[in-house]
C-alpha cells in the first residue's frame, strides 16, 4: 500500500474517532455561541506571531547584509508553505530560507544565510525548552494521565536524555582526530553511496566535493560564531522570540474565549507546549485528522471537554493552516510577480 493512502486511512480513523468522542447537542450550542470577534484577534496574533518571527530573523541577517522587512517576511512566508506544524517550522529546516537570502543578495553564500537561520531556531529550541520542561513536570508530578500518554512521554523524554548524555559524553572521551576521521569516512560514503548520484554528476572529483563542504562549513561556523558574540543581539533575540510564542499561545487563549471556555493559564502552557512539542519530534501528518487527535488528547488530559477541545483543535488548526497555504501562496505569488528572490546572474 502506497504512503498517501497509509496516511489517508489514518487521518480517516482519527476524524471518525473525534467524531464518535464529541457531544453533538454541545457541539451546535458552542458553535452557535461563538464569539467572532475573538476568532478574527487570534488571527492578528498569528499574523503578530510571523512579523515577530520575520523580524527577529532580520536583525539577525542584518548582522550581515541589510535586507528590506517586507522581501524577508515575504520569504518567511514562502518558506513555510505546506509547513503544516507550528513548531517544527521555527527549529527545523530552514535551507528555503537560505536559500531564498543567497538569491536576494550578492556578497555571501548559503552557508553564511544558513547560519543566521540555525541561530534564529537555536533561540527558538532554548526558549521553548522552559516550558516543555515545566509542562513535563507538572505532568508527571500533578496529573492522572493515560498509561499510553505516560510511556509515551516517559520514551520520549529518555531517548532525548540518552542522546544528551551520549553528546556530552562524545565532547569529552573522542578527541579531534578521530572526530575529523569519523567526518572524512562519512563524506567519502555519502559521495560514493548508489542513491547520492546526483553528486557525483556534478562533481566529477570526490576532492572538489570535499572542498566545497569545507568550505561552506568553514563560512557557517565563521557566521554563526560572529553573531555568537553578539551579546546584546543574543539578549534581543531571546526577547523576541518569547514575544513571538507569547502570541502563539495568546492565540489559543483568545480561541478558548471565543467558545466560552475560561481554561487557566498553567493548564493552557502545559497542553499547548505538549501539543507542540510532541507534534514536532514526532513525525505526525499535517492537516485536521491526526493532528487534531492529538489536540484533543492532549487537552482532555488538563480537563477540558472533549467537545470544546475539539473545536479549539479544529479553529486553531484553520487559522495556522490559513497562513502557510494561503498567504504563503499569495507571498510566493507577488515574488515571483516582482522577481523576488530570483537567482541573480
Amino acid at each position: 500500500m502506497k504512503l498517501g493512502n497509509i496516511l489517508f486511512i489514518a487521518r480517516l480513523l482519527a476524524t471518525v474517532i473525534i467524531l464518535l468522542l464529541i457531544d453533538f447537542e454541545q457541539l451546535v450550542l458552542i458553535l452557535r455561541s461563538i464569539d467572532l470577534d475573538f476568532v478574527l484577534l487570534a488571527n492578528f496574533f498569528e499574523l503578530a506571531g510571523f512579523i515577530v518571527w520575520t523580524l527577529k530573523w532580520k536583525f539577525l541577517v542584518d548582522k550581515l547584509e541589510r535586507i528590506n522587512f517586507t522581501t524577508l517576511f515575504l520569504g518567511l512566508m514562502g518558506g513555510n508553505v505546506l509547513n503544516t506544524d507550528v513548531l517544527r517550522a521555527r527549529t527545523i529546516g530552514g535551507f528555503g530560507r537560505a536559500m531564498f537570502l543567497k538569491n536576494v543578495t550578492r556578497d555571501h553564500g548559503h552557508a553564511n544565510w544558513y547560519a543566521t537561520v540555525v541561530m534564529d531556531q537555536t533561540v527558538n529550541i532554548f526558549v521553548f525548552s522552559i516550558p516543555v520542561i515545566f509542562s513535563l513536570l507538572f505532568v508527571f508530578l500533578f496529573l492522572d494521565i493515560p498509561w499510553w500518554l505516560s510511556i509515551l512521554l516517559e520514551g520520549i523524554t529518555l531517548i532525548l536524555f540518552i542522546l544528551a548524555l551520549f553528546t556530552y559524553l562524545s565532547r569529552q572521551k573522542i578527541n579531534r582526530s578521530t572526530i575529523d576521521r569519523f567526518f572524512y569516512s562519512t563524506l567519502k560514503r555519502i559521495y560514493d553511496f548508489s542513491l547520492f548520484k546526483i553528486i557525483r554528476n556534478r562533481f566529477e572529483d570526490y576532492k572538489i566535493f570535499e572542498e566545497l563542504v569545507i568550505k561552506g562549513l568553514n563560512e557557517f561556523a565563521k557566521t554563526y560564531n560572529l553573531i555568537l558574540k553578539e551579546r546584546k543581539m543574543l539578549v534581543r533575540d531571546i526577547g523576541l522570540s518569547v514575544l513571538m510564542y507569547a502570541f502563539i499561545f495568546g492565540k489559543a487563549y483568545l480561541i478558548f474565549k471565543s467558545v466560552g471556555y475560561n481554561i487557566p493559564i498553567s493548564d493552557l502552557i502545559v497542553s499547548l507546549s505538549l501539543i507542540l512539542w510532541i507534534s514536532s519530534i514526532i513525525p505526525i501528518p499535517g492537516g485536521f485528522g491526526i493532528k487534531g487527535l492529538v489536540m484533543v488528547s492532549i487537552y482532555s488530559m488538563v480537563g477540558i471537554p472533549l467537545t470544546t477541545a475539539a473545536i479549539v483543535a479544529l479553529i486553531d488548526r484553520t487559522i495556522y493552516l490559513f497562513f502557510v497555504i494561503i498567504i504563503a501562496y499569495v507571498s510566493i505569488v507577488i515574488m515571483r510577480l516582482f522577481h523576488i528572490g530570483e537567482r541573480k546572474g
